[in-house]
């Protein structure tokens, strides 16, 4: 039987890929929060909700042009799931692509994502999601 909470965020990924932020809001609880740290990012911040996801998408524009989340895995692990993902897109001026590895420990409830974690490291992030660390 696959992963129920693993499903979730294949769906989510899917339908960011086909309709973007507002396509993902249908897999994201209203009460989500996402906490990003200073080490993977400029400007360190928690995002809440609908509004927090749009948020967060918002602040790539006039840096990032073409930002994509491309998922590599989903491990399921109860209600919890380690996504490897790569963050990618264009220097809005340079034009230069850009590429960011991430490793997301998101957590799901009642079919929805109630919350994220990125992780610049996989030992880290598995950890987090309880699963053991193989080399």
């Amino acid at each position: 039987m696959p992963d129920e909470s693993a499903e979730v965020m294949r769906r989510l990924f899917a339908a960011y890929e086909e309709r973007g932020v507002e396509g993902v809001l249908e897999w994201i609880d209203p009460e989500f929060e996402a906490v990003v740290p200073p080490e993977l990012s400029a400007e360190p911040d928690v995002y809440r909700g609908h509004d927090g996801v749009r948020r967060w998408f918002a602040g790539f524009e006039g840096f990032l042009d073409e930002v994509r989340l491309v998922a590599r895995d989903f491990v399921g692990c109860g209600d919890r799931v380690l996504v490897p993902a790569v963050l990618k897109g264009r220097g809005a001026e340079s034009g230069i692509p850009v590429e960011q590895q991430v490793f997301q420990v998101w957590t799901v409830s009642g079919g929805k994502a109630v919350s994220v974690a990125p992780f610049a490291d996989e030992r880290s992030a598995r950890a987090a999601a309880g699963l053991p660390w193989a080399q």
